[in-house]
């Protein structure tokens, strides 16, 4: 059964990123990642976040773009969902994009290391596609042209294309058709669950990987259990995080215990 408050947050969410792009088009995946995790929180006191990067310092490799965007937990009552992002805004029907999933300098640095860290992890490698681009039909069909912001396909998918498997010259409508808008999996029968992600998405990449959540990571439990503090101009104040954090320049948890069915 489809949670229709949790879903109409999330599609929410997909409109305010997309609208900050159009007004912001300057702006660069790490700033529209920290829209987007600004915003869910504001939309959805169920969601959690930290900076990792004002907790531990990381600095990101010229050579290989290593932070991570975004590390994202789904947590329900009994099991978790995680995800590891990388991003990239794509805006033109027609942008080189093949060269630009082969980052840097066409060696698949970027996208070798997410599949690595990930599977390292046991954690699900997706790319968030930052985009403006109207009339889109995604995989789930029926849902094109909502206005989301954020679309989301599995990193083996991307590598198909930065191998250049479905050609040299990639339109954006190729890409975001082995894409989902982000808000889809809170808005699909199937749940936020390993279910959904394996029947859309690459089943080698998808399959079984869920935590306990009795056995979440340390950082996990606490911002799940953290106290937040929003200051007056929105933004939000979580306690400090103890321990070693992951490479990634947003952690979020989202607690989905009391929306299931």
């Amino acid at each position: 059964m489809i949670n229709s408050t949790l879903c109409d947050c999330n599609k929410a969410l997909g409109r305010e990123v997309r609208d900050f792009i159009l007004n912001v088009p300057d702006a660069k995946e790490e700033s529209i990642t920290d829209y987007l995790v600004w915003k869910w929180r504001l939309l959805d006191k169920r969601f959690k976040y930290i900076h990792a990067t004002t907790f531990t310092r990381h600095e990101e490799s010229t050579e290989t773009g290593a932070d991570f965007q975004l590390e994202l937990w789904l947590v329900g009552r009994r099991v978790a969902v995680p995800l590891l992002f990388q991003a990239k805004k794509f805006l033109k029907p027609f942008d080189s994009y093949v060269n630009k999933l082969n980052y840097p300098r066409k060696t698949q640095a970027q996208l070798t290391r997410l599949l690595s860290h990930a599977q390292s992890r046991n954690l699900m490698p997706f790319y968030a596609i930052y985009t403006a681009k109207n009339s889109v039909m995604p995989l789930c069909k029926g849902h094109a042209d909502l206005g989301s912001g954020v679309y989301m396909i599995d990193a083996a998918t991307i590598k198909t294309f930065a191998d250049g498997t479905l050609g040299r010259k990639i339109p954006l409508a190729d890409i975001l058709a082995r894409s989902n808008p982000f808000h889809c999996m809170f808005c699909c029968p199937l749940g936020a669950t390993e279910s959904y992600f394996s029947d859309y998405f690459d089943p080698s990449r998808s399959n079984n990987v869920q935590w306990d959540r009795d056995e979440l990571p340390s950082y996990v439990k606490q911002i799940l259990s953290a106290e937040t503090v929003e200051a007056n101009d929105g933004t939000v104040e979580t306690q400090r995080i103890d321990g070693d954090l992951p490479p990634v320049r947003v952690i979020g948890v989202y607690d989905l215990s009391q929306v299931e069915g």
